[in-house]
């Protein structure tokens, strides 16, 4: 049975894997072979870390027993838009556990914790090229309300989906 539970800083290595994974299965194609290829496992344990302990944002774990098959996190936006105070920010599932409940799970997760702040919206960010994360949040409730145009970097392609926190 898969537990969804607050990550630790004993997590974030295992955390760095699930992301590369992920982006080994969802973005070839999408990012340079180079950029997956030559990913930094010890870059992004320190960034999950810093999650962990950032008061202002909250990561959780998808765990299959000890496995981790995906996270999530929400809170203050990394990269703010408009006047949200609130995102979810990250939500990655190993291809193996998608279809499974595991991703709405996380969702539904972090969609408490953003409830607990009392603020009415959020939003989540997505690449305009991930079509099958877009179509999740989409059957999440989601609302696209931005598509940022014109990136030469596939990478920083976003669409920008808003939430009614009373809606979802």
């Amino acid at each position: 049975m898969i537990e969804i539970r607050r990550a630790t800083r004993e997590d974030c290595r295992e955390i760095a894997a699930v992301k590369h994974a992920v982006w080994n299965t969802t973005y070839r194609g999408i990012y340079s072979d180079e950029r997956i290829n030559n990913f930094d496992f010890e870059r992004n344990r320190l960034v999950f870390e810093s999650m962990v302990e950032n008061p202002e944002v909250n990561l959780f774990v998808a765990a299959d027993g000890e496995k981790i098959v995906g996270y999530s996190s929400c809170g203050k936006p990394h990269r703010p838009f408009g006047e949200y105070t609130q995102e979810i920010g990250l939500l990655y599932v190993l291809k193996e556990y998608q279809r499974r409940g595991v991703g709405r799970r996380l969702f539904q997760t972090a969609l408490e914790e953003i409830r607990k702040t009392g603020v009415g919206e959020f939003f989540v960010s997505v690449n305009k090229y991930n079509v099958n994360a877009i179509d999740f949040y989409v059957g999440m409730g989601g609302v696209v309300v931005h598509v940022d145009e014109g990136c030469g970097d596939k990478r920083d392609v976003q669409v920008k989906l808003r939430y009614v926190v009373g809606e979802v």
